[in-house]
């Protein structure tokens, strides 16, 4: 049986990297050097952007293959999100503790898969805590929390393939558990 897995967030939040972490073979990637001189000072290592999604497959421990889409970050690449979302099982948000709008932003993404996706689980990924000591993950949780969602928020690394892993894990056992409750 496959599945589908989605990454979502914005520009900058580790999309791409956390797929290439955790493929099984080399990802299908439109990524393209990003042309807006105003990006590109907002991302300083980052070079090129998504552009469409991002493609990859795992297999998990029981032999099901599960199929991991990444869709761009930008409001105007939004058209694909529906096309990605469709028939997901679960949908990861992705967010940078750099972002200045680190709430809102997942928020809105919430909200937005949620319509889009209605029988997902979600789960919430903070990147990039190496760079921003001062985020305060406690309070963007709690945050997350009062607004209604009840769902996995965790520290983690895009490059690293054990967090990723663990953070899908999380969103899983999520999964597996409602449908048995």
């Amino acid at each position: 049986m496959a599945t589908k897995l989605v990454f979502v967030g914005e520009m900058g939040a580790g999309k791409t990297t956390a797929i290439r972490s955790i493929s099984d073979m080399e990802p299908i990637s439109t990524e393209m050097p990003i042309s807006d001189e105003a990006a590109l000072d907002a991302f300083e290592d980052k070079s090129h952007t998504t552009v469409a999604l991002d493609y990859s497959s795992i297999e998990l421990g029981d032999g099901e293959l599960l199929h991991v889409y990444g869709v761009p970050g930008q409001a105007y690449l939004d058209f694909m999100w529906p096309i990605v979302a469709e028939g997901a099982i679960g949908v990861i948000v992705l967010v940078s503790a750099l972002n200045p709008r680190a709430l809102p932003s997942t928020l809105t993404l919430l909200e937005r898969f949620r319509a889009l996706a209605p029988d997902a689980c979600f789960a919430v990924g903070v990147t990039c805590q190496d760079r921003e000591p001062d985020f305060s993950f406690g309070d963007f949780r709690n945050a997350l929390a009062g607004e209604g969602h009840r769902l996995p928020v965790m520290w983690v690394d895009a490059r690293e393939t054990s967090q990723v892993d663990f953070l899908i894990k999380a969103l899983l056992s999520c999964r597996y558990a409602e449908a048995i409750a």
